[in-house]
């Protein structure tokens, strides 16, 4: 089944409570035609209806050829600096939205459990819930948290979690550093994402993440940013930098590879050169598109063939049929 990991969706229930919580500060305009205006604070940010209306979901996702979604949050609403307590009530209600859209068509709809990360404790007992309870598929995670990435010692508890359930974890860039300095030509969101999450991948890999928890299973979006191309790079900062290189008990490659990335980035050789130089395992690219953002990938399905073509067609069918399966453990779950 062809499988959109990276799919973003705000119930109504949801911009109903974050407009009338005022920590928040968000507000969401009345429709003109298709486009919809939402104000966070001094940020103001162009979205569409498809966002809010799940036919219109729908429609789209039969117009890309995806079969499933995996639905999450969409990012200019993902608030870690609202009290704890409206995190955790955010939370709930979010994934208890999603659980209602995956039961009315299981076939069609998962979802990336929102997580309150400023509590991680009650992120990890939300992570649970969202799984054992509701039965979504993991947790959506930050790039960062208020600053701080996610080999920090606070978040272990919902790495712990997620390992406990064998639950996939999605992690997507958000409120990247220096964005004061992209406020231009929406550089912040063009270049700054993908920065955030290129920092984030190399902080978990010399932080220690991945070796503390060996089985975890964590999706990057957008290909991971940056951080695949930069592999050799980084490889020579190690050559030459004994004290670094100590951190790793594996080589540099390997934690690149047991990651899993989506296959947004709109250029077939640069997703082609990171399989081909081994940053990145073929088995462990999954289909991403980034709807309804104007800057997702309008045909993910066919932008996945055209990459992999000839005797690389067995990478495009892996990603189109196979990987998303064996990232989100779909084959094993009830009722999915």
């Amino acid at each position: 089944m062809t499988t959109d990991i990276h799919v973003h969706h705000v119930p109504d229930a949801f911009v109903r409570f974050v407009e009338r919580a005022a920590p928040y500060a968000m507000r969401l305009d009345e429709p003109r035609g298709e486009s919809v205006t939402l104000t966070v604070g001094p940020l103001s940010y162009g979205l569409n209806r498809t966002f809010f209306h799940v036919e219109g979901l729908v429609a789209r996702l039969e117009q890309m050829r995806v079969k499933r979604a995996v639905l999450s949050l969409a990012t200019p609403f993902v608030r870690y600096d609202v009290p704890a307590s409206l995190g955790r009530e955010a939370a709930e209600l979010y994934n208890d939205e999603l659980a209602k859209l995956r039961k009315a068509a299981p076939d069609r709809f998962d979802g990336w459990a929102l997580l309150p990360m400023q509590d991680p404790a009650a992120a990890a007992n939300e992570l649970r819930r969202a799984v054992n309870t509701l039965g979504l598929v993991g947790g959506y995670l930050s790039s960062n948290v208020n600053g701080r990435y996610l080999d920090h010692a606070d978040f272990a508890p919902i790495f712990q979690a997620a390992v406990e359930l064998k639950a996939p974890l999605f992690v997507h860039p958000s409120n990247p550093p220096g964005r004061e300095r992209m406020a231009n030509y929406e550089l912040a969101v063009v270049a700054g994402y993908l920065f955030d999450t290129t920092l984030n991948v190399y902080h978990m890999i010399f932080g220690g993440l991945f070796d503390r928890f060996p089985t975890l299973k964590l999706c990057c979006t957008h290909l991971g940013g940056y951080a695949p191309m930069l592999r050799a790079r980084m490889q020579r900062e190690l050559d030459t930098n004994e004290e670094l290189a100590a951190r790793l008990k594996r080589p540099l490659g390997d934690y690149l590879r047991a990651l899993y990335y989506d296959t947004i980035c709109f250029e077939p050789a640069y997703l082609r050169s990171v399989v081909e130089a081994g940053s990145v395992a073929a088995t462990h690219l999954v289909l991403g598109s980034d709807t309804p953002f104007p800057l997702g990938e309008p045909d993910p399905v066919g932008f996945v063939s055209r990459t992999f073509t000839e005797g690389a067609a067995g990478i495009a069918a892996m990603i189109l049929q196979r990987n998303a399966g064996d990232l989100l453990g779909i084959a094993n779950r009830g009722g999915a």
